[in-house]
């Protein structure tokens, strides 16, 4: 179980490469840069629908305020998985912008680090054991089996609707005695100390994320337990669950844990609406200007130093058996 997180007392300062063109795989080019938008917002162009978050600037600063928080919590940790020092190959599912793999590949530059998405926002220059693609994850993969020695996800729960189908082609994929690992958030904000509000404006938005992207099949409030028992259905052995939590506000007493949730703060100030708008007007029915309303509330919750919320997290990573 995650440590309890200390809230500061009153009073004190809050501050080999195979890529078959034939196949699903598609290349990065210009038919898959036609953006979509919708209320001011930019969507992915390819799989259209598929991800219902923008992929613009705005939920690009988020995603790397959000990654230097998990990175903070997470003790500057890329992974837990016990990986040989020799891997050849990594995957990294749901790249992003890419951030997770260009520190990858800084750390390990001689291992070749692929990273997969729908909307090609990675750097245009990277290094030379980096290798972005455009490409769904949910449709069959076209790598060799046993090709990869480990296959990183991070925050995919509202991403991926088959996560078994997802585990199953992991172990294909992966060499014998390769890892996944995957690193999550629930949308389920807690408090240890019972500082959420009755009527909680926060826990509102959680518990409308949750029916929304039910609705298209995912869940929101997704546990390490759970991810455990998928892993292990597919094969996979060796399973371990990491727990953690992300606070969000700098009350936290531990200037580590304060920092960390200083940039979820940040990234739920300036991204909270990418990624409530398209989720509640398209699968809840609900019109900009309310959703616009609530968020005010919300966020004015999540800006309060009475309110010790944070985000449960997990790293859970599986090993593929040796035959």
């Amino acid at each position: 179980m995650a440590e309890l997180i200390a809230a500061q007392s009153d009073g004190s300062n809050a501050d080999e490469d195979f890529f078959d063109e034939a196949s699903y795989t598609t290349s990065i080019a210009s038919s898959i840069t036609d953006y979509k938008y919708e209320h001011g917002r930019r969507y992915h162009a390819y799989q259209e629908g598929r991800y219902l978050l923008p992929n613009d600037e705005i939920e690009q600063n988020r995603m790397n305020l959000q990654y230097h928080a998990v990175r903070l919590v997470f003790g500057e940790k890329l992974f837990f998985a016990p990986v040989k020092k020799d891997m050849k190959r990594v995957l990294d599912v749901g790249t992003g912008t890419g951030i997770w793999v260009e520190d990858m590949a800084d750390a390990y530059p001689d291992v070749e680090i692929y990273g997969i998405d729908l909307s090609p926002i990675q750097p245009r220059w990277s290094a030379p054991n980096v290798k972005y693609q455009v490409d769904d994850v949910e449709q069959p993969w076209t790598y060799p089996p046993s090709h990869f020695d480990f296959i990183h996800t991070r925050i995919m729960l509202g991403s991926l609707r088959d996560w078994p189908h997802f585990f199953t082609q992991s172990l294909k994929h992966l060499r014998p005695g390769g890892y996944v690992e995957c690193q999550e958030i629930a949308v389920d904000a807690r408090t240890d100390d019972d500082s959420l509000p009755e009527n909680s404006a926060l826990t509102t938005w959680c518990n409308n994320q949750q029916e929304a992207m039910r609705k298209i099949g995912m869940e929101m409030k997704i546990t390490g337990d759970m991810i455990k028992g998928q892993m292990l259905g597919a094969g996979f052995v060796d399973v371990e669950v990491k727990e953690f939590k992300i606070p969000i506000g700098q009350w936290p007493k531990d200037p580590k844990m304060r920092e960390a949730g200083a940039f979820q703060l940040v990234a739920m100030l300036e991204g909270i609406g990418g990624l409530t708008m398209a989720l509640w007007t398209r699968l809840l029915g609900w019109k900009k200007d309310d959703v616009e309303d609530e968020l005010v509330k919300v966020k004015k919750e999540m800006q309060s130093k009475n309110v010790h919320s944070y985000w449960p997290t997990f790293a859970v990573y599986g090993r593929k058996p040796v035959k």
